[in-house]
């Protein structure tokens, strides 16, 4: 049940952006927008998600419950809000507050998890539960035949909020009493995370700004606005499920070999994306890059969250990584615009290419968290 917990709060937290290619094309049908400006535009949600993980984990750990509770309501609101027709103005400070909000969730799911012996295997099943329950939502929107253009989008997501809501409001509850030290010394151990860090940057630059003209290069190369949709979605779905690579006993005491092979598969995927001309080729793509990922991000949460004391570090992980989610985002529209699936192609190559030499260092000589009874 506490594992369910906190999937549910980080299914809020990640909302947005698992989202994000149908949110770009419904701002761009509703709001009367371009590419650029409407990855822009929905680029503001990140940003609120990144002042949100600056401010919030001091409030966070002194006023967990009214945060909590507070954030569930305010998400839900702004998701019912943003499906009326509003000044870009108005839109655009709703999707900052939202994204204020999915902070407090990810926030409170870091302290939760804070130097828990069982880190890699709960971060595991914690990405994949939540990541196949938003992915879910994601699939049954695309079945409405005005998704990209209506309201529906928004009114499944505020619905997403008030069901997933009622069960991510308890997650303060588990956060430790006392929180355990830390074994590893202050400053070796931040060495590594500062390597780690590195590495999500590249990492979440790419799949970010991949994702976010995901259904704009699917309409360049000739596929209907509800066959993207579902090709994202069912990618999404299953992408998920590369959370799980690194429990696989034979790549359990090889973290490093993981994620070297995991940033191979995915400027493969990329380029691969950016090179289809039907369905198939586009559904590999984005199904590779999604699993590829999400190995990584399994690998490299829990290696910072076994050296956490109270949240802290992994709170400063998302203010890294949604910085590179809002470049990568806000950039990728342009780039994409100027130069097409080239340029991001080779920004992805330039990008995934510096993460290798800093995972291996990160990784290297690192112990395996021992196993302990799961939350």
């Amino acid at each position: 049940m506490r594992t369910f917990i906190l999937s549910c709060a980080w299914a809020l937290g990640i909302g947005g952006t698992t989202m994000m290619p149908l949110l770009v094309t419904n701002a761009m049908a509703r709001l009367h927008l371009d590419e650029g400006q409407a990855t822009m535009l929905v680029g503001v949600e990140m940003i609120g998600m990144l002042i949100g993980c600056i401010v919030l984990p001091p409030l966070a750990r002194r006023l967990p419950v009214p945060l909590t509770a507070a954030a569930v309501v305010l998400l839900a609101a702004c998701q019912a809000a943003s499906a009326l027709l509003l000044p870009v103005p108005v839109f655009s400070g709703l999707r900052l507050v939202a994204g204020l909000c999915e902070a407090q969730m990810i926030v409170m799911v870091g302290i939760c998890l804070a130097c828990h012996p069982d880190a890699e295997r709960l971060w595991g099943l914690v990405l994949l539960v939540s990541g196949l329950a938003v992915a879910g939502v994601f699939t049954v929107l695309t079945l409405f035949p005005d998704a990209a253009s209506g309201a529906a989008v928004w009114q499944g997501l505020a619905l997403m909020a008030a069901v997933l809501g009622v069960v991510a409001v308890r997650v303060p509850s588990l956060a430790p009493q006392r929180l355990p030290g830390v074994h590893m010394g202050r400053q070796g151990g931040m060495a590594g995370i500062w390597l780690a860090w590195g590495v999500f940057v590249g990492v979440y630059s790419v799949q970010a700004g991949v994702w976010a003209v995901s259904a704009l290069q699917g309409e360049r190369i000739g596929l209907t606005l509800p066959q993207i949709g579902v090709l994202l979605s069912v990618s999404s779905l299953l992408g998920f499920f590369g959370a799980l690579v690194p429990a696989i006993p034979v790549l359990a005491a090889r973290r490093g070999l993981t994620v070297m092979a995991a940033l191979a598969v995915m400027f493969g995927s990329v380029a691969c994306f950016f090179l289809a001309h039907g369905a198939v080729l586009y559904f590999i793509g984005q199904l590779m890059l999604n699993a590829a990922f999400y190995t990584i991000m399994a690998v490299l949460n829990s290696f910072i969250s076994a050296q956490d004391r109270d949240g802290t570090l992994l709170s400063r992980s998302v203010v890294v990584t949604f910085a590179a989610v809002a470049l990568g985002t806000v950039g990728a529209g342009a780039l994409f615009q100027d130069a097409g699936g080239v340029g991001v192609t080779v920004f992805a190559l330039l990008a995934l290419a510096g993460s290798v030499p800093l995972g291996l260092k990160a990784l290297r000589g690192t112990p395996r968290v021992s196993a302990s009874p799961a939350l």
